[in-house]
């Protein structure tokens, strides 16, 4: 299953970029941080994978931000951002959903911090998608 099929052009940043990354069995993964590019001989380039965490956000953003989220980033990991192939990819309209399987073995360290310390703190936050 292929969710580009008869697309065309697509503008990756208005289709994929900070978009909610969700399971098709509403697994909670996070958002789409930044792409993985990989250049094709003729010049143009293929997504091959969407990336997660505040290390690949840091990467889109210049300056003090992008060194505050790198910094923020270590405090969570100390790995690389984490992948999610392209073939994983289900769905795209309005959050990307990814297979059940590829949702439960993506973690987001900062969605997951800032659930238990703030979201999960809010009063009635529980029952928001009810």
């Amino acid at each position: 299953m292929n969710p580009w099929t008869d697309r065309g052009l697509v503008d990756l940043a208005d289709a994929l970029l900070d978009r909610q990354i969700t399971g098709e069995d509403g697994t909670v993964v996070g958002k789409v941080d930044d792409l993985e590019l990989r250049a094709e001989d003729n010049g143009t380039h293929v997504v091959d994978a969407l990336l997660v965490g505040p290390e690949a956000l840091a990467d889109r953003l210049d300056g003090v931000t992008g060194k505050l989220l790198r910094r923020i980033g270590r405090g969570f990991r100390t790995q690389a951002p984490q992948r999610i192939p392209m073939n994983a990819i289900r769905d795209v309209e309005p959050t990307v959903v990814v297979t059940t399987a590829v949702a439960q073995a993506t973690t987001s360290p900062s969605e997951d911090w800032l659930r238990r310390k703030v979201v999960d703190r809010i009063p009635g936050a529980g029952r928001a998608s009810q």
